[in-house]
């Protein structure tokens, strides 16, 4: 629509619907963005950690192309909520140190003879690492 245009009540209430309404699809692209990338680095430790050879390298290659993708799709995103933005600083920073304690347990902790105790506590790890993300998911689905 032109600024200059003068509008009817009725066409200004539905712009403000059609606007309202791609404000909404954003976000909620958004949200299935945020799940797709939490339940992956969930399962993402454990394939590391635990598979050998062709599937740690796959687990890895996934990663590094589900996270350029990402990249790519929040770069092109066209409409910018205001409540997305907002989340998205907050789960920006308790995603990076819940991985950051994923890669620790993995590195430091995690010892090389696992049994079925030190395997479940990497799951609960990995669950914990992309928690966050899945979260930030359902909060934007509730919102929008």
């Amino acid at each position: 629509m032109n600024a200059e245009e003068r509008l009817s009540p009725d066409q200004a209430l539905r712009e403000i619907d059609r606007v309202d309404r791609h404000v909404r699809r954003s976000a909620r692209g958004v949200a299935h963005l945020f799940l797709i990338l939490g339940l992956c680095s969930m399962v993402f430790w454990p394939a590391v950690t635990l598979g050998r050879g062709v599937v740690a390298g796959l687990a890895g290659a996934g990663w590094v192309v589900l996270t350029i993708a990402s990249c790519v799709y929040w770069a092109r995103m066209l409409v910018r909520d205001r409540y997305v933005m907002l989340i998205n600083g907050r789960v920006s920073v308790a995603y990076i140190l819940t991985t950051l304690l994923a890669f620790a347990f993995v590195s430091v902790v995690l010892p090389e003879a696992r049994g079925p105790g030190w395997i479940a506590a990497l799951v609960a790890v990995s669950v914990l690492a992309g928690a966050p993300l899945v979260y930030a998911a359902w909060r934007i689905r509730e919102k929008r």
